[in-house]
Protein backbone atom coordinates (compact mmCIF):
# COMPACT_ATOMS: atom_id res chain seq x y z
CA UNK A 1 0.00 0.00 0.00
CA UNK A 2 2.94 2.45 0.49
CA UNK A 3 4.10 2.28 -2.86
CA UNK A 4 0.47 3.48 -4.09
CA UNK A 5 -0.41 5.75 -1.43
CA UNK A 6 2.99 8.11 -0.62
CA UNK A 7 3.90 8.10 3.29
CA UNK A 8 2.55 12.01 3.12
CA UNK A 9 -0.92 11.04 2.28
CA UNK A 10 -0.81 8.10 4.91
CA UNK A 11 -0.35 10.41 7.22
CA UNK A 12 -2.56 12.78 6.05
CA UNK A 13 -5.46 10.29 6.39
CA UNK A 14 -4.78 9.30 9.80
CA UNK A 15 -4.47 12.41 11.06
CA UNK A 16 -8.07 13.13 8.84
CA UNK A 17 -9.24 10.58 10.54
CA UNK A 18 -8.21 10.88 13.84
CA UNK A 19 -8.76 14.42 13.88
CA UNK A 20 -8.97 16.09 17.77
CA UNK A 21 -8.96 12.59 19.69
CA UNK A 22 -6.53 11.23 21.76
CA UNK A 23 -4.44 8.61 20.07
CA UNK A 24 -3.56 5.21 21.62
CA UNK A 25 -0.51 3.82 19.09
CA UNK A 26 0.50 0.22 18.86
CA UNK A 27 2.86 -0.93 16.64
CA UNK A 28 3.35 -4.46 15.73
CA UNK A 29 6.27 -5.26 14.28
CA UNK A 30 5.62 -7.95 11.71
CA UNK A 31 4.23 -5.03 9.57
CA UNK A 32 8.04 -4.71 9.04
CA UNK A 33 9.96 -6.95 6.56
CA UNK A 34 11.65 -9.83 8.21
CA UNK A 35 14.66 -7.96 6.86
CA UNK A 36 14.55 -5.26 9.58
CA UNK A 37 12.82 -7.72 12.30
CA UNK A 38 13.46 -11.50 12.18
CA UNK A 39 12.71 -11.81 15.51
CA UNK A 40 8.72 -11.99 15.41
CA UNK A 41 6.69 -14.60 15.58
CA UNK A 42 4.85 -13.94 12.03
CA UNK A 43 7.15 -12.66 9.41
CA UNK A 44 5.74 -10.22 6.61
CA UNK A 45 7.71 -10.88 3.46
CA UNK A 46 7.63 -7.82 1.29
CA UNK A 47 6.54 -5.30 4.65
CA UNK A 48 7.03 -2.01 5.39
CA UNK A 49 11.13 -1.17 5.92
CA UNK A 50 12.31 1.09 9.43
CA UNK A 51 12.55 4.12 7.44
CA UNK A 52 8.82 3.61 6.24
CA UNK A 53 7.77 3.25 9.99
CA UNK A 54 9.55 5.78 11.54
CA UNK A 55 8.82 8.18 8.72
CA UNK A 56 5.21 7.78 9.49
CA UNK A 57 5.61 7.85 13.20
CA UNK A 58 7.25 11.37 12.99
CA UNK A 59 4.96 13.11 10.37
CA UNK A 60 2.12 11.71 13.24
CA UNK A 61 4.16 13.49 15.86
CA UNK A 62 4.47 16.89 13.56
CA UNK A 63 0.93 16.51 13.05
CA UNK A 64 0.56 17.07 16.80
CA UNK A 65 -1.89 13.80 17.52
CA UNK A 66 -1.54 14.08 20.88
CA UNK A 67 -0.76 10.10 22.61
CA UNK A 68 -2.71 8.66 25.57
CA UNK A 69 -0.49 5.50 25.43
CA UNK A 70 1.58 3.53 23.24
CA UNK A 71 2.77 -0.49 22.92
CA UNK A 72 4.73 -2.47 20.91
CA UNK A 73 3.98 -6.17 19.94
CA UNK A 74 5.27 -9.26 18.68
CA UNK A 75 8.83 -9.02 19.02
CA UNK A 76 10.51 -12.37 20.39
CA UNK A 77 13.42 -12.25 21.36
CA UNK A 78 14.83 -15.66 21.17
CA UNK A 79 14.61 -15.52 17.32
CA UNK A 80 16.71 -12.61 16.99
CA UNK A 81 20.26 -12.54 15.17
CA UNK A 82 23.51 -11.99 16.54
CA UNK A 83 23.26 -8.53 15.26
CA UNK A 84 20.01 -8.08 17.24
CA UNK A 85 18.02 -6.44 14.15
CA UNK A 86 15.17 -6.45 16.25
CA UNK A 87 15.81 -5.18 19.20
CA UNK A 88 17.61 -1.99 17.55
CA UNK A 89 14.24 -1.49 15.35
CA UNK A 90 12.02 -2.07 18.83
CA UNK A 91 14.17 0.55 20.60
CA UNK A 92 14.22 3.00 17.73
CA UNK A 93 10.69 2.80 17.89
CA UNK A 94 10.21 2.92 21.02
CA UNK A 95 12.53 5.97 21.47
CA UNK A 96 10.08 8.10 18.50
CA UNK A 97 7.12 6.95 20.53
CA UNK A 98 8.54 8.71 23.68
CA UNK A 99 9.75 11.55 21.42
CA UNK A 100 6.57 12.48 20.43
CA UNK A 101 4.79 11.58 23.68
CA UNK A 102 7.24 14.58 25.06
CA UNK A 103 6.78 16.62 21.71
CA UNK A 104 2.77 16.64 22.03
CA UNK A 105 2.52 16.90 25.93
CA UNK A 106 -1.86 15.38 26.45
CA UNK A 107 -3.40 18.26 28.45
CA UNK A 108 -6.07 17.73 30.88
Amino acid sequence: MIDKIRINDIIRRIVNTVGDNYVYISIDIDVLDPAFTPATGTIEPGGWTRRELLRILYGLSQAGLPIIGVDVVEFAPMYDNKAETTVITVTQIIYELLRWMVHVPVKA
